[in-house]
């Protein structure tokens, strides 16, 4: 196997799976680079000071930070299953963590370590690419949002975002490279798809496709 591709599976292991040295040296390189990102994909979403909010892979806790600056008065989750990044979200977020306001734990999005319909909103920043059954987490998703509220009423919002997507004009370049790291890369349409065929009631996407490779927050809801 040639050195480059050596190198890309391993850099596709350290995203999937932050672990060691290394990789608490990328999870906040990814922390901060994909801050730029995470702020454009929460502005779709109007969090509310007394929301509950899941993150999804929550790496090293950038997006529980910001989320938890909005959710004043709420309850921020973090899962992830990279004991590393979850040692790293939990110092990122200690503060928070004391008042109560917080809780990060080591998790799988295959088994949601909470119970049904425990949260407003869910949350998943650059880690779709790597879910292994993308329908199983998105039912699982879908398990803890909380249903609709009233006759009329909207129910539990998930968003799901990617700054590597097919809305970029120049995605083919980048299949072959992104296959042999392990990381699928969707549509817009594809991820409704994937929404819809989950159960959620109404799905669609948002996008920059002039941003990074394609800037992608899809969302739907229950």
């Amino acid at each position: 196997m040639k050195l480059s591709e050596r190198l890309l599976r391993w850099m596709g292991q350290q995203a999937r799976k932050p672990s060691g040295l290394l990789g608490r040296i990328a999870g906040h390189g990814m922390s901060w680079g994909h801050r730029s990102h995470t702020i454009w994909a929460l502005s779709y979403l109007d969090i509310r000071p007394t929301d509950r909010v899941l993150d999804v892979g929550c790496g090293g806790g950038m997006a529980i930070k910001l989320i938890a600056q909005s959710a004043v008065h709420g309850f921020v989750a973090g899962v992830d299953h990279s004991p590393e990044m979850v040692e790293q979200a939990r110092r990122r977020n200690a503060a928070a963590i004391r008042a109560g306001r917080v809780e990060i734990v080591h998790g799988d999005v295959a088994a949601l370590p909470y119970d049904d319909a425990s949260f407003d909103t869910v949350v998943s920043v650059q880690t779709f690419y790597f879910w292994p059954d993308p329908i199983q987490g998105l039912c699982e998703v879908r398990r803890v949002l909380r249903g609709r509220r009233g006759v009329i009423g909207m129910g539990g919002l998930v968003a799901l975002t990617m700054e590597v997507s097919k809305e970029s004009p120049h995605w083919p370049k980048l299949v072959a490279q992104a296959h042999r790291m392990g990381c699928p890369i969707y549509s817009g349409t594809e991820m409704v798809e994937l929404l819809t065929a989950a159960g959620f009631s109404r799905s669609w996407f948002e996008s920059a496709p002039d941003k990074g490779v394609g800037w992608l927050c899809a969302l739907a809801r229950k």
